[in-house]
């Protein structure tokens, strides 16, 4: 009986026991299997997403965003700061804030323009919406609206809830004050808020149209054009109104019955900006243009090397009275000036229009940079005297401006900025006494020598602001006193003002520097990049002291301000941690929205920076990114993506798409096991393609060393001048096993002489004084040219080749990757090349980015990965 008991209870242990374990084995299985992550299938590329076209209210209450899917419909979003309450308006675009910020508009593809009440969620729509504006002053809301029928213009009183009509407007104006200018075509018309928006009109004729409305900044005056109707000319010529809304007088001016304009006609050329005024509204300034004389058509072309520019430019700007030019005319006087000759024909006004530099593009032609340089003269725009100022003067962008109050004409010379002072008539050179370089020596192209930049003047002029490579300085104006309110250089961090900012004292247009307001008492908000990659935001105080606003090893950028109030907004992101839409005031930040949360469920790869040198010594840096999953010990196939220098973009988070304008997105390479190696390329000048060379080589040997690459499985990809690299760089070495190439210059000889129908003209200055790095014509060193070439080397080529174009790239001609082809095609090499019809320098048709994205990672995948299936008879 014992016996029988004692079986009975080791038989129940035995049968608890292996219970227990069993319990215990499942848990151990089960818990890694609930936490494990995901990996990211092709198939989930759907799920993410990017945020785009970022916004802030102007009293700082709400934000709006986009988040764009490229597999599905992108989705508006308005979200108040304060609450975190968020509206969602799926396909909508185009957000505009009301000044109180109590109302929305924004675009719906179905049901037109949108006006949504913040407080109440009322919505209004107007579905013929062509253009709206939102009017401060008067609190109302002005819709143009177009449909077959007719054209017409909708005002909505914001306060008042009144809506008004007003039946074939053509277009609208406001000025300060809120009153509306309005023209029908054939009426001007004034629209005054204060009584109810009753229609004044100020110009009718019933034979032709009245367009481009202007006010005055002051808000007192209007001008606007009239088309003169003559059949015999070819050329549009117009008259200008100019109204004075205080005493309701029109004065006009037409071209005809004016002696020093009689042979010419008065044009639109400008668009935005075809009328300005003088700063106290009495100048008008203008643009005119020599009629076209009627010429014979001949069935040929005749291109002689005699003329100062190449044929199709000296077409198109050989002849000085077929450019715009600009005049002035006093209404009250009735006297005209132009500004614009035929001696100088080109011409930028100063801030308050009481000059303008004058200048001939022609004078120096031939010659071969982008930019020609020109002499200088500095105009009087009350008188027409003129003196020399500046002799052989670069106008590339950037190398000159102009001060907020027009009185500093600065300009970057032989290394120095220097300043011209019109009214003391002195050069001074502001940046001589400086121990730094403004030179430069990130950009590493050929031509001028270019500065580290210069956003212009303080809003007083008494201050000119440069930078160096890491930092900015006040220079005074009479140069005898510099402050350097940075101090980057230390800690390798570059800071710059953030322009965006700043608004601009005047329109923008092609005959005005382009100025902002810096006002010094008020501090300046700065973005400070670090070598690292680090990077942030701070703000700089008179005082001197510099606050964080955000800084850190993460990528901090598109930082907007609150029009009215001290409220910021940003994005945050890592190369493993998706943007984050962050608000910040008063040093503090809350973050308002993370994009794509559902990662945390999935492998992610990530990035860490490496260090190497040229055979130079340069310093370099280039990106490695390891595969989601990364496993210690394990070796992995690379691919080697090049681009000159990408190293600043290490805290990019890299969305998974096969919707790539390149056919290449490296995080679906690290989403499946591959290493993926952005290199950093200094380049010695003349030697573009050996400098490439040298540098790839040196960072994959980086790599090598690391013991994590599999040396037989590297391949390596670039596109337009990086496609120019990897093909010349699969010609001087057998490392890689594949490669892929778009867009690709083959032939530097053939490529410098080839006429340009993009440009409009040859690339003899894209190799002489830009990107080709040739600082030499071909006929100064022709085996130059040939040496660093990919065709004249394509003999040496044992890597197959995967190579595109488009067959309408008007910036590399698809017949250089054709000429390639032929010449691999001749030798026996491998290589694919694929031409896309109607694609240009890249692939813009969604089903065809799809296409080369798979074509390319076919191609990889089948020669670093050795998946034999990916190719069908060599073709992927």
């Amino acid at each position: 009986m014992e016996i029988c008991c004692l079986k009975i209870q080791v038989t129940k242990m035995r049968a608890f026991f292996f219970k227990t374990v069993f319990l215990a084995l499942l848990l151990l299985v089960a818990v890694p299997i609930y936490g494990q992550k995901q990996e990211v299938t092709t198939a989930d590329y759907a799920k993410w997403s990017s945020i785009q076209a970022e916004t802030i209210s102007p009293n700082g209450k709400w934000i709006s965003y986009v988040l764009h899917y490229d597999y599905g419909v992108d989705t508006l979003f308005v979200q108040n700061i304060k609450s975190t309450r968020r509206l969602v308006f799926p396909k909508c675009t185009d957000v505009g804030f009301s000044n109180d910020d109590k109302w929305v508009t924004f675009s719906d593809p179905e049901k037109g323009l949108a006006l949504y009440d913040l407080n109440n969620g009322n919505t209004q729509y107007f579905k013929d919406a062509i253009r709206h504006e939102f009017c401060k002053e008067e609190n109302f809301l002005a819709i143009l609206n177009k449909n077959a029928v007719s054209d017409y213009l909708t005002i909505i009183g914001l306060s008042t809830f009144k809506k008004y009509i007003f039946e074939n407007v053509r277009e609208f104006s406001i000025n300060n004050s809120g009153i509306l200018a309005i023209s029908t075509g054939y009426e001007v018309r004034l629209l005054k808020p204060k009584v109810g928006f009753v229609e004044k009109t100020i110009a009718q004729d019933d034979d032709a149209g009245f367009k481009k409305l202007f006010w005055s900044s002051n808000g007192e005056f209007l001008a606007f054009l009239q088309e003169i109707k003559d059949q015999q000319e070819t050329t549009k010529n117009y008259r200008i109104f100019y109204h004075d809304s205080a005493i309701g007088t029109n004065t006009i001016l037409d071209s005809r019955q004016t002696e020093i304009l009689a042979m010419e006609n008065i044009t639109t050329y400008g668009g935005s900006s075809a009328l300005r005024f003088s700063d106290d509204g009495k100048s008008v300034f203008f643009n005119y243009i020599s009629p076209e004389l009627e010429s014979k058509s001949v069935p040929y072309e005749i291109w002689d090397s005699a003329t100062a520019l190449e044929y199709t430019q000296n077409k198109m700007f050989g002849d000085a009275s077929r450019l715009p030019k600009i005049a002035a005319w006093k209404p009250e006087s009735g006297g005209t000036l132009k500004i614009g000759t035929i001696e100088n024909p080109k011409a930028i006004l100063t801030a308050n229009r009481k000059y303008a530099l004058c200048y001939n593009l022609l004078k120096y032609e031939p010659q071969y940079e982008y930019y020609a340089p020109a002499d200088m003269y500095l105009k009087d725009t009350q008188t027409g005297t003129q003196q020399l100022i500046l002799e052989k003067q670069s106008t590339a962008v950037g190398m000159m401006g102009g001060s907020p109050k027009g009185n500093f004409i600065h300009y970057f010379r032989n290394g120095n900025w220097w300043a011209y002072d019109i009214v003391k008539m002195q050069h001074l050179n502001l940046t001589a006494r400086l121990p730094v370089s403004m030179i430069d020596s990130i950009q590493n192209d050929a031509g001028v020598p270019a500065p580290y930049g210069s956003p212009g003047w303080s809003s007083d002029e008494k201050y000119f602001i440069a930078y160096d490579r890491y930092d900015i300085y006040l220079i005074d104006n009479n140069a005898k006193q510099t402050r350097r309110i940075t101090d980057g250089r230390k800690q390798k961090i570059s800071y710059r003002i953030c322009l965006d900012l700043y608004p601009v004292i005047k329109k923008p247009s092609q005959d005005e520097f382009l100025i902002r307001k810096f006002d010094l008492s008020m501090g300046l908000v700065l973005q400070a990049i670090g070598e690292d990659g680090s990077s942030g935001y701070y703000k700089w105080n008179s005082n001197g002291t510099l606050v964080k606003l955000v800084f850190g090893n993460s990528g901090n950028s598109r930082l907007i301000k609150a029009k009215n109030t001290g409220q910021f907004i940003y994005i945050q992101q890592t190369a493993s941690d998706a943007p984050k839409l962050i608000a910040v005031s008063m040093q503090k930040n809350k973050m308002l929205f993370k994009s794509n949360s559902h990662t945390r469920k999935f492998n992610w790869g990530t990035a860490e920076m490496i260090s190497y040198k040229d055979k130079n010594g340069n310093n370099l840096k280039g990106i490695l990114y390891k595969p989601a999953g990364y496993i210690e010990g394990k070796k992995y196939p690379m691919v080697v993506y090049i681009y000159e220098k990408q190293s600043q973009e290490i805290n990019n988070y890299r969305v998974p798409t096969e919707y790539g304008p390149m056919g290449f997105t490296l995080s679906n390479y690290f989403l499946d096991g591959y290493l993926v190696l952005l290199p950093d390329i200094h380049y010695k000048m003349g030697e573009p393609g050996k400098s490439a060379l040298d540098c790839v080589l040196n960072a994959v040997d980086i790599v090598k060393r690391m013991g994590i690459v599999e040396e037989n499985h590297i391949g390596i990809i670039g596109h337009s001048f990086g496609g120019y690299e990897t093909a010349f760089i699969i010609t001087q070495t057998n490392d890689f096993a594949a490669a892929v190439c778009g867009s690709g210059l083959m032939n530097t000889i053939s490529s410098y002489f080839v006429h340009s129908a993009g440009i409009p003209r040859s690339n003899a200055w894209r190799f002489e004084s830009q990107q080709g790095r040739m600082p030499f014509s071909p006929f100064d060193n022709w085996k130059a040219y040939e040496q660093d070439a990919p065709l004249p080397n394509a003999v040496n080529c044992t890597t197959p080749l995967l190579s595109w174009a488009g067959k309408k790239d008007p910036t590399i001609f698809w017949t250089q990757s054709a000429e390639f082809h032929m010449a691999l095609r001749r030798l026996g090499k491998r290589n694919v090349f694929i031409l896309y019809d109607n694609e240009a320098h890249t692939i813009v048709t969604p089903e065809l980015q799809k296409d080369l994205t798979i074509k390319t990672k076919n191609w990889f995948d089948y020669y670093l990965k050795e998946q034999k299936e990916t190719l069908t008879n060599g073709i992927p």
